[in-house]
């Protein structure tokens, strides 16, 4: 992608040697170059080296700075809808993944991990894997799910249980056995301008924008043992496209969910 082609990693201006450790062990990992800092501001070093973005390994968080802003793992909303679970109030995502303790869940859009993230927060035991097509986004991810400190011991716990693969959905599903994980789930959403999020639109540049395929629901719908679902816009015309004729969302949300039941129910001709 467009936002990959050229990056690298360094260190903050402050460095120390743990910050140094850190970013020679991402540039194993990534496979990209080091670059000393230097003293050398940020736009510096995109001149300097041609970058169209530089990871920055600073004390306690990782940054990727690039000309659409700074990417650096945050909960989001994820705290608030967590609370507002507990206190009795219906998580619309969670009503049509239709999630019970013990089920896995495969995220096939990961993004940071929000709704991977709730997802594991109240499915107990069961497995949650998150599916990032960007190496920079994964990568992100993977660190601040293994490592942020929440300041609330079961959210950590549930962070912390998240398995994160760098992969295109389409080969990974190919790959799965049948009936192999319980709830599949689709955002495609990164395709259309966030008008009310800026950690949306700063992530948007670095992800898969491609339009979800009936092909890839087939396959979700092969791999899955419960039910697929897919999120999207209010009203889209893409639940159609998809063959998807079950809708779920609350009742002034500006998002609904297309679920498709194994078995025929939410439709897929």
């Amino acid at each position: 992608m467009s936002g990959e082609k050229m990056f690298a990693v360094t260190t903050s201006l402050r460095n120390n040697h743990n910050e140094h450790m850190k970013a020679m062990e991402i540039s194993s990992v990534l496979n990209i170059p080091y670059i000393p800092r230097k003293n050398k501001n940020i736009n510096e070093m995109f001149c300097q080296n041609k970058l169209e973005g530089i990871l920055v390994a600073g004390s306690g968080r990782l940054t990727y700075k690039y000309q659409g802003g700074d990417l650096f793992f945050h909960l989001g909303m994820v705290k608030l809808r967590i609370k507002e679970i507990i206190n009795g109030k219906t998580d619309q995502m969670i009503k049509a993944l239709d999630l019970n303790p013990g089920d896995s869940v495969l995220d096939c859009t990961m993004g940071l991990g929000w709704d991977s993230i709730v997802a594991a927060y109240l499915n107990g035991e069961g497995e949650v894997t998150g599916l990032e097509r960007s190496r920079i986004i994964s990568f992100i991810a993977k660190e601040g799910l293994s490592g942020y400190c929440a300041g609330d011991p079961e959210l950590e716990k549930a962070m912390r249980k998240i398995k994160v693969i760098c992969c295109d959905y389409n080969v990974f599903l190919k790959k799965q056995a049948d009936n192999s994980v319980d709830i599949i789930y689709f955002d495609p959403m990164f395709r259309i301008p966030a008008k009310n999020s800026s950690s949306m639109e700063i992530m948007r540049p670095l992800t898969d924008r491609s339009t979800l395929t009936r092909e890839a629901i087939q396959e979700a719908l092969r791999v899955a043992r419960r039910r697929v679902v897919v999120k999207e816009t209010r009203n889209s015309t893409e639940f159609l496209k998809l063959g998807i004729d079950k809708i779920s969302g609350g009742r002034y949300s500006s998002v609904s969910y297309g679920i498709i039941e194994k078995g025929g129910g939410g439709c897929l001709q």
